[in-house]
């Protein structure tokens, strides 16, 4: 039996160990910072805020290239491959206004912009992926 159906599986785990590495290593090194007295406790949580949006949008605009399961059928392929690239746009935008409210928007605005954007960004996911699955359904 072949130990490694395919190549692209072992580079999605590694690309998420990859991005998991840099957010526990620059959280410690603000962590260390703090520690040393160069930066205050506000701006730990704004940069390490900033790192892990940056992180999951890097994440987010790997989607659609990711391995799934393979596909029944030409359509299933083409939808899913349409899913996947709306959810990697909401999403990395999503993330990358996180991000950037962390850097720059006073701490109460990015608490709830960057909430708000996640949440606008996963809304955007689902309702497409529901009106792609009902006109799908709709159209056979």
């Amino acid at each position: 039996m072949n130990e490694n159906p395919n190549p692209r599986i072992r580079q999605d785990i590694l690309f998420g160990l990859k991005l998991g590495a840099v957010m526990i290593g620059a959280a410690l090194l603000f962590t260390l910072a703090r520690k040393q007295g160069w930066i205050d406790a506000e701006q730990v949580l704004r940069w390490n805020s900033v790192v892990m949006g940056l992180a999951l949008a890097a994440y987010a605009n790997a989607i659609p290239k990711m391995y799934g399961p393979p596909p029944r059928t030409l359509h299933h392929a083409t939808l899913a491959q349409a899913v996947r690239r709306v959810t990697s746009w909401a999403l990395t935008l999503a993330f990358l206004v996180w991000a950037a409210l962390w850097a720059f928007a006073p701490r109460g605005i990015a608490q709830i912009g960057s909430v708000a954007a996640v949440g606008t960004g996963v809304a955007v996911m689902f309702g497409y992926l529901i009106w792609k699955a009902t006109r799908s359904a709709s159209g056979r």
